[in-house]
């Protein structure tokens, strides 16, 4: 059997040692040790991180939440896996895509990025950037915000289909095209498809679901709270939303958000220009 320390499977999972130790000290990992007290991992181990690393940034869980999944599970690799392939092809079939990851490869190749040039400019990992582009997993909003503001583009952009389909100035509740890529604790629907500068969507988050993490761009931006309770932090102060309450800023100012509480919170969203 094979064991691997602690930094080779930073290195082989992409994340790092400190979130590693954190999650032993919450009780998600439990490395065995060398004979000289080091941490070791076995393909097990791996797997389970990998586990962890889906649950946290696709579907938004805390780390409360993931210890429950797993002992659920019982720590059900297989069952994470062919979850997540279902969730993809999904994704793919509602929308009209071949795959959200493979189309910001293709926007990196465009813009003459290298995998290591994607990373410098963005601060994600090659590996995280990697994994992402050939399986459309693992993205965070703000990592694909990173991506999307490196390549000269915006997330709305990348999960068009391919074909528009026909004008609408009227979009009929139920028939909203659904953006694809963000797992299935956040629902991102277009109200508006007519428009040139005006983004306009409405977003259903389950309890938990975040940014995992500040992010910026051009524009504008206005939220309103349909249901539940947002919590917001721009320029590192925090807001807490209810339903009824608005927030707007100029989208330069880093935010980051979550859907707190025990109920789904249901959001319109307006960015302009379309630069989300």
């Amino acid at each position: 059997m094979t064991l691997h320390r602690i930094t080779d499977v930073a290195r082989l999972t992409g994340t790092n040692v400190s979130t590693l130790r954190l999650w032993e000290q919450h009780g998600l990992v439990s490395p065995k040790r060398s004979p000289v007290g080091q941490r070791v991992f076995d393909q097990a181990d791996i797997e389970k991180i990998r586990a962890i690393q889906h649950m946290r940034k696709v579907e938004g869980l805390n780390m409360s939440a993931i210890r429950k999944a797993l002992a659920e599970q019982g720590f059900n690799t297989a069952a994470i896996a062919q979850q997540s392939e279902a969730q993809n092809a999904d994704s793919v079939n509602d929308n009209g895509l071949t795959g959200l990851g493979s189309r910001f490869r293709l926007a990196r190749n465009k813009a003459g990025m290298s995998l290591r040039g994607a990373a410098e400019a963005s601060g994600l990992p090659v590996s995280f950037i990697s994994t992402f582009e050939r399986t459309s997993q693992g993205a965070t909003v703000a990592s694909m915000q990173a991506l999307a503001l490196c390549y000269g583009t915006t997330v709305t952009d990348l999960s068009r289909p391919s074909s528009r389909g026909p004008h609408r100035d009227v979009v009929r509740r139920g028939s909203e095209r659904s953006v694809a890529g963000f797992g299935k604790n956040i629902r991102i629907l277009q109200l508006a498809e007519s428009l040139d500068l005006l983004d306009c969507q409405k977003w259903v988050l389950q309890p938990g679901a975040e940014s995992s993490g500040f992010y910026s761009h051009e524009g504008e931006e206005f939220i309103h709270v349909l249901s539940g309770t947002f919590q917001i932090s721009v320029d590192d102060v925090q807001h807490i939303l209810g339903p009824g309450d608005s927030i707007a800023f100029a989208s330069q100012r880093p935010h980051s958000w979550k859907a707190i509480g025990d109920e789904p919170t249901v959001l319109v969203w307006v960015n302009t220009p379309k630069s989300f």
